[in-house]
C-alpha cells in the first residue's frame, strides 16, 4: 500500500530550529489520542530508524517515517509549519478526516 503525504519543506526546518533535529535524522511520525477527555487524534513526532514496510519521506535532508498502522491517518494529509506562530506554527490537515 502507498500512502501519500505532504511535508512542507518549512516544517522539516522549523523542526531542525525548534527541536534540534539535524539533517540525516531519521524521524516517526505517529498517531497520538489527547488526555483524558479530550478524545482527539493527533500527530507526535520522534527520533527512531526506519524499519521493514515503513513509508519514508526525505525533505530537506531528513527522513520522516511512518509505521502502516498509521499510514490511515496521514494517507491524503499535508504538514505545514507558519512561521508566524514560532514554535507554535506545526500543523496537520487531512480532508479525508474530516466529517461529512
Amino acid at each position: 500500500m502507498s500512502i501519500h503525504l505532504q511535508i512542507q519543506p518549512a516544517f522539516a526546518l522549523a523542526y531542525q530550529q525548534y527541536a534540534d533535529f539535524r539533517p540525516g535524522d531519521t524521524l516517526r511520525l505517529y498517531v497520538r489520542t489527547g488526555g483524558p477527555g479530550t478524545g482527539g487524534l493527533f500527530f507526535s513526532i520522534e527520533k527512531d530508524e526506519v524499519e521493514p514496510g515503513d513509508a519514508v519521506f526525505e525533505v530537506e535532508g531528513m527522513r520522516f517515517v511512518i509505521r502502516p498502522n498509521d499510514f490511515w491517518y496521514f494517507d491524503g494529509g499535508e504538514l505545514r509549519y507558519d512561521r508566524r506562530y514560532g514554535e507554535y506554527g506545526f500543523s496537520f490537515v487531512n480532508p479525508r478526516l474530516l466529517d461529512e
